[in-house]
């Protein structure tokens, strides 16, 4: 670095055409300049300039020098800068992991919202993966946080390492076709549970989700049929076409045929769900992960 240190020097001392000048661009005395210039030119074993009496001129190696060196410095400095941006920018990046259509709603409208208010300067990149590779990534420093859906026992998956946050909150809703005898009805009767399959979606297998999806239901596992549905297009179309009914996280159904569908509540019954916001207590970037999450307010 030193000898950039005074190749710099050089450089400005040609193009501001004086020790003096070069001296006060750097804040140093002139003396220091025509030692670092001395130094160089030993350095280098040829002269950069030849001094008279209150004048100086470049000589030929000189001003070769200065083409090639003024070209290897804009590199070097246009490098430095790069790799500097590189590192400012690591900790802007926010990584955001979610499980279904359902939750991407919730976060395509949260991320519009951020770019449109310029609410910050934030880099958001997204992925969609079960909930235990949600959780395992997100323990793992893969993903800063991850939206999963909570029916009231997250808390067992989220250990001493994750904490939470609720971005969303309402009622769990049951999917029934338009074309259904019981669609306009204010809230569905418990017994149409047991006269259609009830689906649920979920990419993978999931205890999580499974165990979740049940405890949302009033009956015993032996008076209903559930199906995990993989293709949230699949469930859509066969609730649709009243061939079966869904459960769903009410408020969050912007999804295919949803104009096909009604949301409804059981009759006397309500079952409550969050989204929550996981990331690490310790994360590396807890100050972007508040201030993202402070958007939601």
């Amino acid at each position: 670095m030193m000898m950039f240190k005074k190749i710099n020097l050089f450089i400005d001392v040609i193009e501001l055409g004086s020790f003096q000048k070069a001296a006060q661009r750097n804040f140093i005395s002139q003396r220091a300049v025509s030692q670092s210039i001395n130094q160089l030119e030993n350095e280098l074993d040829f002269k950069l300039f030849t001094r008279g009496k209150n004048k100086i001129s470049v000589t030929h190696a000189g001003r070769e020098f200065y083409l090639k060196s003024r070209d290897l410095v804009n590199n070097f400095n246009t490098s430095i800068d790069n790799i500097q941006k590189q590192q400012q920018n690591q900790y802007q990046d926010l990584k955001i992991g979610y499980f279904s259509p359902f939750e991407s709603t919730l976060l395509a409208n949260q991320i519009l919202k951020i770019k449109r208010d310029h609410i910050m300067k934030v880099n958001l990149i997204v992925s969609e993966e079960s909930v235990e590779h949600l959780i395992s990534d997100t323990i793992a420093g893969l993903l800063d946080m991850a939206y999963i859906i909570d029916y009231g026992h997250i808390d067992d998956l989220l250990g001493d390492t994750l904490t939470k946050q609720t971005v969303y909150q309402n009622q769990i809703k049951i999917g029934i076709s338009q074309m259904n005898p019981y669609a306009n009805c204010d809230a569905l009767p418990i017994d149409v549970l047991t006269e259609y399959p009830i689906l649920y979606y979920s990419p993978e297998e999931s205890d999580y989700i499974r165990n979740g999806f049940a405890s949302t239901l009033p009956l015993s596992n032996n008076s209903f049929t559930t199906k995990r549905i993989a293709s949230i297009e699949q469930m859509q179309l066969l609730v649709a076409t009243d061939t079966a009914i869904a459960h769903y996280p009410g408020g969050l159904t912007a999804v295919p045929l949803a104009d096909k569908i009604n949301f409804k509540s059981l009759k006397n019954q309500t079952s409550d769900y969050r989204i929550q916001a996981i990331f690490q207590k310790d994360s590396p970037k807890i100050g972007l992960i508040h201030q993202y999450l402070s958007s939601f307010k």
